[in-house]
């Protein structure tokens, strides 16, 4: 009985084994960055980061604490270590701020005129939670601060979306979007 058993199991086991065939997939559809309907915001950073270096895209709101402690933390000296280094770009798009620019509150933490500000405009009023922007080149945008990181002629090497980014990721960040590696 146990034999029998036994053999039931290998045999139906075995049997139930049998390869099937790979059903046909499409090819995975890898990102493409939009062209049309862009915002002047996007369409500057567009062009901005298909160019070769490392192009940092820091997302944020005058109004936002996370943001101010982001600020507060030390990011004058970080985008500062890179002031000399053309190769490297920061743009600070200022969101969900009625479409207006912030330039005064980044100036009150040192930040560089370096960095380049672009405004991004609501669909409405920016207090209302409905007409906030979501998406910028294709991409959710759902929290400030975000901070996005560029290599390669316009490839996304790193991207931190929710939450503050300390000086010391934002510059680990950087160096390693320079090294080379590549990933299909």
């Amino acid at each position: 009985m146990h034999r029998t058993f036994s053999f039931c199991l290998f045999f139906f086991g075995v049997a139930g084994c049998v390869p099937k065939a790979i059903p046909n997939k499409e090819p995975v559809k890898r990102f493409v960055m939009p062209t049309e309907g862009l915002t002047p915001a996007e369409s500057f950073v567009k062009n901005r980061i298909q160019k070769e270096g490392i192009h940092v895209v820091h997302f944020w709101a005058p109004w936002c604490g996370n943001s101010i402690n982001e600020l507060k933390s030390g990011w004058y000296e970080a985008i500062g270590a890179y002031a000399a280094d053309e190769s490297v770009t920061f743009t600070f798009v200022t969101l969900w701020n009625h479409g207006k620019s912030a330039r005064d509150v980044m100036d009150r933490y040192l930040i560089p005129e370096i960095v380049s500000e672009q405004v991004l405009p609501d669909f409405g009023d920016s207090d209302e939670y409905i007409h906030r922007r979501r998406i910028f080149l294709g991409l959710p945008v759902t929290w400030t601060p975000t901070t996005w990181v560029f290599h390669k002629s316009g490839q996304l090497a790193y991207a931190f979306n929710y939450g503050e980014t300390t000086p010391e990721v934002l510059k680990n960040a950087i160096e390693g979007a320079r090294a080379s590696w590549h990933h299909e």
